[in-house]
Order: C-alpha cells, then structure tokens, then sequence
C-alpha cells in the first residue's frame, strides 16, 4: 500500500505545473436543494473559458462524469453508445498549453454556479466561472451552489456541481 501512496507522490511531483501525466477528475452533479446524486445529466465542458461544449459527458449511477487526462488529451466516459440522446462526445479533445481549466454548464438542469456579471457586447463565456484542473486534482472543488442551502466537501480528483431542474418557463424558452 505504500508503494502506491509513493508512486502517486511521484507522479504528482514529478508533474506539477503540467498536464502531461495521466489523472482523473470526477464530477459529482448534484440536486442543490438535497444532495442527492442526478443520474440523468448530460454535462456540457468547454476546455478553458466557455466558448461551447467540445465533450458532452452523462452522469453514471453515482451522478458523476469521469474524465480522464492523460498526455494533455481529455476523454469522458459514457455509460452507453446512446448516451446523451445519441449526442454524447466523449473526446478525445486536445488541452493546449494555455489551457489548464475547464467551465462546465448543464443540459437538462441549470447549474447553480457564481456566474459573473455581463456588461454589453460581453461574449457569455467570460461569465461563466472556469475551474482549474490542478486545484481540483490536488484539493477538490465544489462549486458555489446559489440554488440552496446544501453544501458538500469534495475530495482530491472531484470537482462538485450543483444544479436544479428547469422551471416551466425556462423550459419554454428552449
């Protein structure tokens, strides 16, 4: 068992300030009002600032997508061919070296994050809050959760979002 613990050390040293060894990040979707896991979630993630999806990722039985970095190449896993309606992009998607973020919106439920303030003629991805890759891999990191009051510690490797079912006249508006 220590030997894995050293080896995951080394690793870690070994690559810090670089994305180029292999690592997992799990994102944790869940119900903002309960903390109960969503299982039937399609996650959109941009690679750095939000400037659209490149993966669309569903949630597994646990409410979480895994992504997996390895030589600065993202995949997602998908629980099915058919995932997402048959729209899941799964990657690979390269990360250039100026990208070490991700920003992450939901598909069929909002994502109750700290969205920034937008002026006139600002593009929408400068409001939406990106997440690097090195904090959540080292730390964790749970989102803001501007929709309740339940709150949740994330783990090395896990990045938490919260989120909350559309109201009717969101829905109307899609």
């Amino acid at each position: 068992m220590n030997w894995i613990i050293r080896t995951h050390f080394l690793v870690f040293v070994l690559g810090c300030g670089s994305l180029a060894w292999a690592q997992d990040i799990h994102i944790r979707v869940t119900n903002a009002r309960n903390g109960k896991p969503i299982t039937d979630e399609c996650l959109n993630i941009s690679l750095g600032k939000w400037h659209g999806a490149e993966l669309l990722a569903p949630t597994n039985r646990e409410g979480v997508v895994e992504l997996h970095i390895k030589n600065r190449q993202v995949t997602a896993d998908t629980t099915s061919p058919h995932a997402c309606n048959g729209l899941a992009i799964p990657g690979p998607k390269f990360l250039t070296s100026d990208l070490e973020s991700i920003s992450v919106m939901g598909d069929i439920y909002v994502a109750c994050q700290e969205y920034g303030k937008r002026s006139a003629g600002q593009p929408a991805g400068d409001v939406i809050p990106t997440y690097q890759i090195g904090k959540i891999v080292e730390f964790g990191v749970a989102a803001a959760n501007t929709c309740g009051k339940f709150k949740a510690e994330a783990k090395p490797g896990e990045l938490i979002l919260f989120v909350r079912p559309m109201s009717p006249s969101e829905k109307f508006k899609l």
